[in-house]
């Protein structure tokens, strides 16, 4: 600081706050009730949040993307590198895009630790120092990529209870069977009596086993076809913050370096850098001459039914999915709610209430009744 107590505005090199040069892409809903992506500075989008790190492990979860765009700005006002790089990394896997505004012109905007720290994060250059220490603060699965489901599903089981406060909460005997029940059985539908844990516990270790790299999920989950890539996650729009809450406290802080995409709205499909093939169309020129050309390994979308049915009467995102339907993993949370007449999206793109048949009635009755009978 300089002498009258402020901030000394060539501290660490930059005469702007970093996260003035930082734009992310939102997503948000226009007067004609279309979905459109807007860019903003980050300091317009900082909040009010609080964030608890828990004894013994103190691992960094978010309940929501807003968290992190807070505590990045903290980072930046208390000069914390260490804090920015960390809360980065999450960030990125959160985002639909984010751009670095490394010069304007002639005039250099980011530059000092900020630079050096945003492309270590964006891995365009290399600190080992750096390496030895943020690669503790995610939890690796990969070191169990060839152990069988049951020693897979323990393991993560052991990674869960690190994110609680001492320890104490630990996922029942009955709860680890169901988990393995559903990666490996043939069955689409399965039963589970309400207060088992499906969003609390199920839910983020299911998105957990399939961010991993273990053999035995990857060859149960394919289900005899190609790697799934892309989870849809489905649950009932009361639900839906909460759900979103829990992947995004479990899942962010998974596989020091590997890259991956959490969103919480299945709208982000609509953005050209969101994309289910192999390609990544890049549209920005910070974007293509920092980052590694690498497309997100796999992604994770956190909706409701309802969303869902609407995405899917985009062509933009139809486009997108048809061809790589075999690719795209469906998780659908209290199903029955779903399969309500009302709900059930027979005609996709027509306002009627849907007036099933006695025969379709009884089929659903039929599956109801072989998923609660196991």
């Amino acid at each position: 600081v300089d002498g009258g107590g402020q901030h000394h505005v060539d501290y660490y090199g930059m005469k702007h706050e970093v996260v003035e040069c930082i734009d992310s892409d939102e997503c948000f809903v226009d007067l004609n009730d279309e979905h459109a992506f807007q860019t903003s500075h980050l300091n317009d989008l900082v909040t009010e949040s609080k964030v608890t790190f828990y004894h013994p492990d103190y691992v960094l979860q978010v309940p929501s993307r807003q968290h992190l765009i807070n505590l990045l700005d903290l980072a930046a006002h208390l000069r914390n590198v260490s804090l920015f790089i960390l809360v980065l990394f999450q960030l990125r896997r959160a985002s639909v895009k984010l751009d670095y505004k490394f010069r304007d012109g002639k005039v250099t905007k980011i530059s000092g630790p900020w630079q050096e720290a945003i492309r270590y994060v964006l891995g365009s250059s290399q600190n080992k120092e750096y390496d030895a220490l943020f690669s503790k603060q995610f939890h690796d699965l990969d070191q169990f990529q060839d152990d069988s489901l049951d020693v897979f599903v323990d393991a993560l089981c052991d990674v869960f209870v690190k994110y609680h406060r001492d320890r104490s909460i630990v996922p029942r005997p009955k709860q680890r069977s169901f988990l393995r029940k559903i990666i490996e059985a043939k069955e689409c539908f399965h039963f589970s009596e309400v207060g088992s844990g499906k969003t609390k516990v199920i839910l983020p270790l299911f998105c957990m086993a399939f961010l991993s790299s273990n053999k035995a999920v990857r060859d149960a989950l394919a289900r005899g076809g190609r790697e799934k890539r892309c989870l849809v996650v489905l649950v009932p729009e009361h639900l839906v913050p909460d759900a979103r809450a829990q992947v995004y406290r479990y899942c962010l802080s998974l596989n020091f370096r590997q890259d991956y995409r959490i969103y919480d709205d299945i709208f982000a499909l609509l953005h050209d850098d969101v994309r289910l093939d192999e390609g990544l169309r890049r549209t920005s020129a910070y974007s293509r001459s920092l980052s590694t050309g690498q497309p997100p390994k796999k992604q994770i979308f956190v909706t409701s039914f309802n969303q869902f049915k609407k995405a899917l009467t985009y062509d933009a995102i139809c486009r997108k999915v048809y061809p790589n339907r075999d690719r795209v993993l469906v998780l659908v949370d209290e199903v029955d709610d779903f399969l309500d007449r009302d709900k059930l999206v027979f005609n996709i793109c027509q306002n009627k209430a849907n007036n099933f048949s006695r025969e379709t009635l009884q089929r659903y009755l039929e599956t109801a009744r072989a998923a609660y009978l196991n």
